[in-house]
């Protein structure tokens, strides 16, 4: 066979593989007729690519039709392998969106939150020379105060110190998780601290260079003790001072009204408010209360406290997100 001969068969084999059959597709976000964010399609597609390699290898599958029956059994790989319940959760996800069959037809194991290890404890990356605040102090004592994640620091620019429709100092993300906007919070007594990192950007589109961001520091661990502090911020508050409560209820609910606007901007249908996510408190049941009381945590939060430090800190509006992932992270 000729040269050309073996490049052209050469083409015509990897333009028929899995990874090149994946590699085409088209994903829509979810009830939309909208393409997938590139960052989201990219994470989907990684594990979609994962599940076809392991379809080859075991069923010498040769298109993505043939590998979409197996899922169930790479569902049981991935538990057999020793992969945690979440773990096992995440990838599924993103294999069912690309493969567009419901998640709940497969079985899986229960994700139980209170056995999630990340920033829990310590860890052999811990103990890293990377990892630690010597390694870049602008970028560990300013994700102490903001709390937003790895990816969003590395996006900063000098323009991003604002001020919010209430008053409030502060630091903007302009494309956060899913594209959406986040105006993170900081304290009044913060300030200075944080106008001391943008009054020394490391470019001119940059707050961060690449080099500050090569490391191991834990940022979800100061995204978690941030929303700890401010939980307790909240609170205090709320409980203290007089008129404050009444204040923060009309803040959510304007907030509110304002993300209800995007999404019916975007297509999406409006969210009918309750009541119920800003009035009594938030118990813990089952894992996670056993873990607060084995920590000495209390097992009951307040709802508005709570809602706070989601919108204000965590960019979502879900309480059991904000306990299970940030305040029991100890």
């Amino acid at each position: 066979m000729s040269k050309r001969n073996k490049s052209s068969a050469s083409k015509k084999k990897k333009a028929g593989s899995l990874a090149y059959q994946i590699k085409k597709l088209e994903l829509r976000r979810k009830g939309k007729d909208k393409p997938m964010l590139a960052k989201t399609e990219q994470q989907y597609k990684k594990h979609a690519l994962k599940f076809a390699e392991y379809c080859k290898s075991t069923y010498r599958c040769k298109t993505l039709e043939e590998c979409k029956s197996h899922i169930q059994d790479y569902a049981n790989y991935l538990t057999a392998s020793g992969k945690t319940a979440s773990t096992t959760h995440t990838y599924l996800a993103s294999i069912c969106r690309v493969f567009d069959i419901p998640l709940s037809d497969i079985k899986k194991p229960i994700r139980v939150v209170a056995h999630n290890t990340r920033s829990r404890g310590r860890k052999a990356v811990d103990e890293r020379k990377d990892a630690g605040r010597k390694v870049s102090p602008r970028l560990y004592d300013f994700a102490s105060i903001v709390g937003i994640r790895r990816n969003e620091y590395l996006h900063l620019a000098s323009d991003d110190l604002v001020v919010d429709d209430f008053g409030n100092w502060c630091v903007r993300v302009k494309k956060g998780k899913g594209g959406k906007q986040q105006l993170q919070r900081i304290l009044p007594e913060e300030l200075k601290a944080v106008k001391a990192i943008f009054d020394h950007p490391a470019d001119e589109s940059h707050l961060f260079s690449k080099v500050e961001m090569e490391n191991k520091i834990d940022l979800h661990h100061l995204r978690a003790l941030r929303a700890q502090k401010m939980y307790k911020y909240y609170l205090e508050r709320i409980c203290s001072e007089a008129g404050y409560r009444e204040r923060l209820i009309s803040e959510i609910k304007y907030t509110w009204e304002q993300d209800d606007l995007k999404r019916i901007d975007n297509g999406y249908r409006p969210k009918r408010w309750k009541d119920c996510k800003i009035n009594g408190n938030y118990v813990l049941r089952g894992h996670n209360r056993e873990l607060a009381q084995k920590h000495g945590l209390p097992v009951s939060y307040d709802r508005l406290a709570l809602l706070a430090v989601s919108i204000y800190h965590l960019a979502h509006w879900r309480h059991d997100v904000t306990v299970a992932n940030y305040l029991l992270a100890i």
